[in-house]
């Protein structure tokens, strides 16, 4: 780390020293993470409007205290990622529940959900999407849902916030462009992470806020607000973990497709051996997609995971699966169906872990 620290004082032309105290709460590397999403994702953006954060969560509490008041409404899909909603319960949001469609998200409901809440006189801040592989589902927004999500919000004058971990692992074609690149609106905001592109406990995140709000009938750019939030939370992100990230985009160019190469390839590999055994092993999952990237499926099988359930499989067979009702606002949503993760395991652990798994749901269905 030492070694790193120093090479990345050298490109600065800084002091070692510097990166030992507390920096400015807005981010150090703001510059190279514009540089690294310019490459890789073709989004323009300047670095004073990014927020570096200590990993995409913190992004994720920033911007639920800096956008919402009490009485707004967050719109999410059902099942979505639980750190999003979790937080949001904690702040008090008015959660609303939009059904998702075998693509990504159903819009006639999306329409019903947005018209029940102007009706009731009560204003949509934003909506979270992860329209990258989603987790848990492994869905991928097509770019004309995209589009039209970006018109609606327009419309209806929300914001949009991608949440984008999964993005650099697509395994079948070129990667649709992400929200935020194709916005002409400023409707998007976007999390980025490198919980994935790096690794989990570098912790560093960053939002991208190039907006304006109104606070109190007066303007101010949102990155600003954002970063006043933040400076109640972490002060600012470790000027040390920025400089690690920093000198790994320097390094590579400012672009991390190759360096997650390998991962991607691995993960893909992965994707792979599942498919291959739920396809021609697993008759009775005859509702579940190949997932085209990211880390995740789901599979219906015949019976509800309830907890007991789920508790058995470890005990006695040896396996964890993570019940999608987990995932879901509606627990409904959720029924019959699990998901399922490959990114960590070996071939071989996927697939004495599928043989288990395979046991236990044959056992239970047959009882």
């Amino acid at each position: 780390m030492t070694v790193i620290l120093k090479k990345y004082a050298e490109i600065r032309g800084i002091a070692p020293d510097f990166l030992g105290q507390y920096n400015m709460t807005k981010g150090i590397i703001n510059d190279y993470v514009a540089k690294l999403l310019k490459n890789d994702e073709n989004i323009v953006i300047s670095p004073d409007d990014i927020v570096m954060t200590d990993g995409a969560q913190e992004g994720m509490a920033i911007l639920i205290n800096t956008l919402f008041d009490k009485n707004d409404v967050l719109l999410v899909t059902d099942p979505s990622y639980v750190g999003f909603i979790g937080y949001a319960k904690i702040a008090g949001i008015d959660i609303r529940v939009v059904k998702r469609s075998d693509t990504g998200i159903d819009f006639n409901d999306l329409q019903c959900v947005i018209d029940a809440v102007i009706k009731e006189g009560k204003k949509i801040t934003a909506m979270y999407e992860v329209p990258d592989f989603q987790n848990p589902t492994g869905i991928s927004l097509p770019l004309n849902e995209r589009k039209e999500l970006i018109e609606l919000a327009d419309k209806y004058d929300f914001y949009i916030i991608e949440d984008s971990p999964y993005g650099y692992y697509c395994y079948e074609t070129e990667k649709i462009p992400s929200m935020k690149a194709i916005d002409n609106k400023k409707r998007v905001i976007y999390i980025g992470s490198t919980s994935k592109t790096v690794f989990p406990s570098l912790r560093i995140g960053y939002l991208l806020v190039d907006q304006e709000i109104n606070v109190n009938g007066k303007t101010f750019k949102l990155a600003e607000e954002c970063k006043k939030v933040k400076s109640f939370i972490t002060v600012n992100t470790s000027a040390v973990l920025q400089a690690m990230f920093g000198t790994i985009l320097y390094d590579n160019n400012f672009s991390l497709k190759k360096y997650c190469a390998d991962k991607v390839s691995y993960c893909k590999q992965n994707r792979d051996i599942l498919a291959d055994i739920i396809e021609n092993e697993f008759d009775f999952c005859d509702n579940w997609q190949k997932p085209a990237g990211g880390y995740f499926t789901t599979v219906k099988i015949p019976f509800d995971p309830t907890n007991e359930l789920v508790v058995e499989g470890i005990e006695k067979y040896g396996v964890i699966v993570c019940p999608m009702s987990m995932f879901c606002i509606n627990p409904e949503n959720g029924r019959n169906m699990i998901r399922l993760s490959f990114s960590h395991m070996t071939p071989d652990e996927i697939k004495t872990g599928m043989g288990r798994m395979k046991k236990w749901i044959t056992d239970v269905s047959n009882r």
